[in-house]
């Protein structure tokens, strides 16, 4: 066979060694990969404790949320989580026996439950009646919270436990909503959405591999070391949740990225296998050589993505480490069941690996001519004219980037026919004041009192202000009572002694005083106009924090201190760690990535090259991301409400995607540069290195474009994002990229595709290692 490798120029090598001992040690290899899968996946039960919305980052939004909890009654959490039940009916209101005893019987479970207690909507006093009730022309709404006097786990394990006894009865109509049953709602639909891509990639990825080997023994090992992989680092990821913060997205990312890592693996090894047994060798001499070749070309491919996934491991502050610590596990466990457990599963299968024949199975033979051969030849007759469109078809879908807006994702996440985030919208709709795009001025008074003329009068203007602002909707703090009243008559309101106001007044101020002012501390609550995940409030939240000073010197303390929290403040923080993190991320990945490149093919053309190409393809996707999931193009059918481009996603594809496609150029490339070495001629060495690897790694990418777009079907629009994005930037490369650009620039940059440094080059490859690691 064209450009086979004589075992004996490898016997000294690690990797070949390697595969002998795994082969005369089978047994205990399986034996390893078995017990080390069912370990790590038995973790699985300890069950996740995933952090929650607003982290522990060491930010402003946070540090201000912990002040309002440790000074303000209102922020207190001692009462532990909760969520609203929004209970409507077209003709009753809650004061009627009806009513009540509807309610009571859905509520009966949680009512029963030691740890739950209930505030029922028609037992609020007269000062609070407005914040649990709204009438409109529909009927009559109200609120009833239900509190849990345990941790958010336990919450969310009591919700999966009674979630499903609330039911109502006749014309009446509930919606559990807000707090921990968001939280509960996304967690229950991403293990959903988890299960659901599962049933969709694993039965279209065995097809694949069926159609690539033609025998149904051989597709099913890299399905099993897949199905190992994914337990194993599920298992790790429920683990960590419990001992650092994980976001809840991890084991839908994790699993994504080990399910395709682990079959890509798998499928290079497997295919080698078979290729050194169908050239004569024995069982013993085909797994060493696999492993050598192949499993060498894993240890590295797995390397060139960890180093992508690594990259996340730079945003601190954000949920990204977190992420980029699960799939370098994730990664790990891929490439060592890959390399040490799948080939004693092959050692001890022998020359069965090809029974179970599949009809119909494409030829993946390594050879000189062929479909990739000519399409490279083509190409490389005309590299301008091919080379220029596809740039430009490139470029232009990547544009859409340029207007993309980021936010974090909120509820609105989730589809629009969820029960969660219809009553996120009605409780916005009727009770504007307790809307969720709300954030909180925090004003540590450093011992003045906040309720003093001077603190009083400056708050009172510079709340104001802001309502004067096309972007605030309202607001309500010590300095304003009602938007109607002077600074005078606030400072009235506020030193009238109690028995000179009227009863609902006195209600009204001490209610006011409980819930903004704390030790040494006042507080404003603020709303904003439009989505909690839009532009403008961000923005209005930059520019609270940039004119800050002109309010603080105005108040009576020395030390005063101004900080915000919310959604919003929190959305400007996270972007701004993102912002700040990312020129050292960018330069760890693509520096190291470089370094790897030339590792193999001991160029310095060929890593800015191939790294250039591989931002074309995430560039174009990240834009078709903006045309789809932003200006909503294809919303009604993919089940989802426009909203910016999640802050988080577009790193996390970046170093998914650029580990993955780099994964691609290293193993084309490398054969590319065999192919030079042999016959120094550049032309031939582009068409037959394409040839002879183009098939497999379309293969390849055709999984990787399956399992991505399996999870792309997932409910809540975050994962939607990335696993439609992933798989268009995967597709992206393995086609335009792969079949086009490579060729072209390799034909126009000739010998120079080779050059470096004579200091640099060292040793050829070939005399180094062989001359396939790359299959």
């Amino acid at each position: 066979m064209e450009g086979a490798t004589d075992p004996k120029m490898l016997e000294d090598r690690l990797f070949y060694k390697m595969g002998l001992l795994i082969h005369d040690r089978r047994k205990m290899m399986m034996a390893f990969g078995l017990v080390s899968c069912i370990f790590m996946g038995s973790l699985i039960a300890i069950g996740p404790d995933w952090a929650e919305g607003f982290g522990e980052d060491d930010v402003e939004s946070v540090n201000a949320g912990r002040l309002i909890s440790q000074r303000f009654a209102a922020g207190d959490d001692d009462g532990g989580p909760s969520f609203r039940y929004v209970v409507f009916h077209p003709t009753l209101n809650d004061t009627t026996s009806e009513w009540q005893d509807a309610v009571i019987e859905a509520l009966s479970a949680f009512e029963d439950h030691p740890e739950a207690t209930i505030e029922y909507s028609w037992l609020a006093d007269d000062v609070d009646r407005d914040d649990v009730i709204a009438q409109d022309e529909d009927g009559q709404y109200a609120i009833n919270k239900v509190t849990f006097s345990t941790d958010r786990k336990e919450a969310k394990l009591l919700l999966t436990e009674l979630h499903d006894s609330i039911d109502l009865d006749g014309d009446f109509t509930g919606w559990m909503t807000d707090g921990i049953f968001v939280d509960w709602t996304f967690d229950d639909r991403i293990k959903k959405d988890l299960i659901k891509a599962e049933v969709v990639a694993i039965p279209l990825t065995l097809l694949i591999l069926g159609l690539i080997f033609g025998s149904f023994l051989a597709a099913l090992l890299p399905m099993g070391v897949g199905g190992g992989t994914l337990v194993a680092a599920v298992g790790m990821t429920i683990w960590l949740s419990n001992v650092t913060d994980v976001t809840v997205y991890a084991t839908n990312i994790v699993s994504l990225i080990g399910i395709g890592v682990s079959i890509d693996y798998s499928l290079f090894l497997v295919n080698r296998f078979r290729e050194e047994l169908d050239r004569g060798h024995d069982v013993r001499t085909a797994t060493a050589m696999s492993c050598a070749t192949a499993g060498k070309a894993v240890f590295y491919s797995g390397i060139t993505v960890a180093i992508g996934l690594m990259g996340m491991l730079f945003f601190t502050n954000t949920s990204l480490p977190s992420l980029g610590i699960g799939g370098t596990i994730a990664v790990t466990i891929a490439m060592i069941y890959s390399t040490i457990v799948l080939p004693a599963v092959m050692a001890t299968l022998g020359p069965k690996i090809n029974n179970l024949k599949i009809p119909f199975a494409l030829d993946m033979r390594a050879k000189d001519d062929g479909v990739w051969a000519k399409i490279a030849k083509k190409v490389m007759d005309r590299p301008w004219t091919v080379l220029i469109p596809t740039l430009i078809l490139l470029i232009g879908a990547g544009l859409p980037f340029a207007y993309a807006e980021f936010s974090l994702s909120s509820w609105k996440a989730l589809p629009p026919d969820d029960e969660s985030r219809q009553g996120m919208e009605l409780i916005d709709e009727l009770w504007p004041d307790q809307a969720a795009n709300s954030i909180f001025i925090v004003i540590e008074t450093d011992g003045a009192d906040p309720l003093s003329k001077v603190n009083l009068r400056a708050q009172h203007a510079y709340m104001l202000e802001l309502l004067n602002d096309s972007r605030v909707s309202g607001g309500i703090g010590v300095a304003l009572p009602s938007p109607a009243m002077t600074a005078e008559e606030v400072v009235q309101f506020w030193e009238a002694p109690d028995e000179m106001m009227p009863e609902e007044q006195k209600a009204i101020r001490d209610s006011l005083r409980q819930a903004f002012v704390g030790e040494n501390a006042t507080m404003m609550s603020i709303q904003l106009v439009g989505a909690q995940t839009n532009v403008d409030s961000r923005e209005m939240v930059e520019d609270i924090r940039s004119d800050r000073d002109g309010l603080l010197d105005e108040l009576t303390g020395e030390n005063d201190q101004l900080l915000v929290a919310g959604f919003a403040a929190y959305n400007a923080d996270n972007l701004e760690a993102i912002a700040d993190n990312l020129p050292r991320a960018l330069a760890f990945i693509l520096i190291a990535t470089s370094l790897l490149i030339f590792m193999q093919v001991k160029s310095i053309v060929i890593p800015i090259k191939a790294i250039a190409m591989n931002i074309l393809s995430i560039s174009a996707s990240f834009g078709m991301l903006v045309w789809v999931f932003q200006w909503g193009y294809g919303a009604e059918l993919l089940n989802f409400t426009p909203q910016p481009i999640d802050s988080g996603n577009p790193v996390i594809m970046f170093c998914i995607v650029f580990g993955l496609s780099m994964d691609y150029e290293v193993l084309m490339l490398s054969r590319i540069h065999e192919e030079w070495e042999r016959t120094g001629d550049n032309t031939l060495a582009v068409a037959n290195g394409l040839q002879k690897t183009g098939g497999l790694i379309t293969g390849a990418a055709a999984i990787m474009v399956v399992v991505f777009s399996a999870f792309g079907l997932s409910s809540v629009i975050i994962l939607k994002q990335i696993g439609l994005g992933l798989a268009l930037a995967i597709l992206i490369d393995a086609t335009l990229v792969r079949a086009l650009v490579v060729p072209a620039t390799m034909r126009l940059m000739g010998k120079w595709n080779w050059w470096a440094p004579a200091f640099m080059k060292g040793k050829k490859p070939l005399e180094s290692s062989g001359s396939s690691e790359n299959e």
